[in-house]
């Protein structure tokens, strides 16, 4: 019976830790999208130490480091939360931005590819790895990615925004100005300033 007692406080223990550490998580986004990305950090520390295998908790502290400009560290956060989660699509994706802005583009489409690998209807990181074809002249790949993007979430108006300008590079105006119009109708009014200066 007492084995039994123990057991249970045990469990008990473990599911009141991941409901402080996950109520910290939440905290530590919202500080993070007021970019208080400091005390962000901290509350992302305190999460872990109450849930030291907390891959969601070491995801979100490398983006708040990494818009510090503290890329080692995030680099390690980034790492452990893939390393406690190898099937973590959105840590590959999150990685990618931090080696572009390392600007290791090889180990950027790598992650890229390994994030859709494992979440094949990822439309974000099919929208990303259009960009980064983009960047290394790969005009024909990045519209396929952005087409793909598009394909798994219709109203993606960033990523008809960018198979515009791809088409536009490409010699299409007539397809460049349809998207960028779609993209404006999606409410990604960005597209409006580029209407006026392609589409005329």
């Amino acid at each position: 019976m007492k084995k039994l007692a123990s057991l249970f406080l045990a469990a008990l223990f473990c599911v009141s830790a991941f409901s402080q550490s996950n109520d910290l998580l939440k905290a530590g986004r919202t500080l993070d999208s007021l970019e208080n990305y400091t005390k962000a950090i901290k509350k992302y520390d305190e999460a872990i130490k109450r849930k030291p295998d907390y891959p969601e908790a070491f995801n979100a502290r490398a983006i708040s480091r990494q818009k510090l400009k503290d890329y080692r560290t995030s680099m390690q956060d980034f790492n452990k939360a893939i390393q406690l989660r190898p099937d973590y699509s959105e840590a590959y994706l999150n990685r990618s931005s931090l080696k572009g802005e390392l600007e290791d583009s090889r180990g950027e489409m790598q992650d890229l590819n390994k994030a859709i690998e494992l979440k094949p209807d990822y439309a974000e990181a099919y929208n990303k790895r259009g960009l980064v074809r983009s960047r290394l002249g790969d005009h024909t790949g990045e519209i396929t990615d952005y087409t793909k993007a598009i394909g798994i979430k219709p109203n993606y108006g960033e990523a008809f925004h960018n198979r515009a300008h791809a088409k536009y590079i490409m010699g299409d105006k007539n397809g460049a100005c349809q998207d960028y119009s779609k993209a404006g109708e999606l409410d990604y009014f960005k597209a409006y300033e580029d209407i006026k200066d392609v589409c005329k």
